[in-house]
């Protein structure tokens, strides 16, 4: 079994046989204009007194792009057919499997070029090698990218064209049409709408009080995982957290003792304007401080030069 995203009939006829169906938590699609939205306004406060200011300027002026381009440039299509066709095939109805890469990210990467020019000379280098690629040879960087070949594209052109990716895929899931049902099975680790690797974890207040679920590092959608389990490689024992100054502390990183990697965990009861990019970069020094001990990160984050 893995994760499945099921179609809104489907979800109605199992409604209408148990009355279970409604307390299976959901897979959540973005709200592309919300989401850039909240991210613009935390950054921003974020920005105010951390030491990484310059670079939160810098990523305001990233997700200032994707703004205007959900605001100016947004999708419109009709997805029901795909996410038909990925049940069928029994995989994510974003995935590359799925639905092939078009061109249309092409654009997004020039919008988000253009408005992060002229920063510093370091960032202008690497634009205007961008710029320089035919769109054959940025597309297979993105193709790796999307299989997960990180190696093979300059980490210092991964964010751009990352990020382009992103804001592509975030409206794609957005449009994807019904609701899904998040099954707690095992191999949980990979985003159920596009196949991709998770930013971080957030444990949720409101409707979904205590629960945890994982943030898509591409299309920005959020799935169910239980707690107290490894989200690299399932393990449910001898996971451990860690965190800078006290016990309640907002963010933590959850540790697992047999693969020994890690993950950002979120907690919006300690914090409700906590947004998993912004945050987890402001937040660097727990990274570093959870590396010391001896564990690798597995989440990607969209902002950040290094994607590992």
């Amino acid at each position: 079994m893995s994760i499945k995203i099921v179609p809104q009939e489907q979800l109605t006829q199992q409604h209408n046989k148990t009355s279970i169906i409604p307390n299976i938590p959901l897979v959540y699609y973005p709200s592309p204009k919300s989401l850039y939205a909240n991210r613009l306004a935390r950054i921003t406060q974020l920005t105010m007194d951390s030491p990484l200011s310059d670079y939160l300027t810098f990523c305001h002026k990233i997700v200032l792009a994707q703004s205007e381009i959900v605001a100016h440039e947004p999708l419109h299509c009709d997805f029901a057919h795909l996410v038909q066709q990925g049940a069928a095939h029994d995989c994510p109805p974003l995935s590359l499997e799925n639905l092939p890469l078009n061109d249309t990210w092409f654009n997004y990467l020039h919008k988000i070029i253009a408005m992060t020019q002229a920063i510093n000379t370091e960032i202008d280098a690497i634009l205007n090698q961008l710029k320089k690629y035919t769109k054959d040879e940025l597309f297979a960087k993105a193709q790796h990218l999307l299989m997960g070949r990180y190696a093979e594209v300059s980490s210092n052109e991964s964010l751009f064209i990352w990020c382009a990716l992103s804001v592509y895929y975030t409206q794609l899931a957005s449009l994807l049409p019904g609701k899904a049902v998040a099954d707690t099975a095992q191999q949980c680790w990979h985003c159920p709408v596009c196949q991709s690797s998770p930013t971080a974890s957030i444990i949720h207040i409101g409707q979904n009080t205590g629960l945890r679920y994982l943030h898509c590092s591409l299309c920005e959608s959020e799935w169910y995982v239980p707690r107290a389990k490894c989200t690299n490689c399932d393990n449910l024992e001898n996971i451990t957290y860690y965190s800078l100054d006290r016990e309640l502390s907002a963010i933590k990183t959850e540790c697992c003792e047999k693969c020994h990697s890690y993950l950002k965990i979120f907690y919006q009861d300690q914090d409700p304007h906590l947004d998993i990019v912004a945050d987890d970069i402001n937040s660097l020094v727990l990274d570093m401080e959870t590396e010391k001990l001896g564990f690798a990160k597995s989440g990607i984050n969209t902002l950040l030069f290094s994607i590992k």
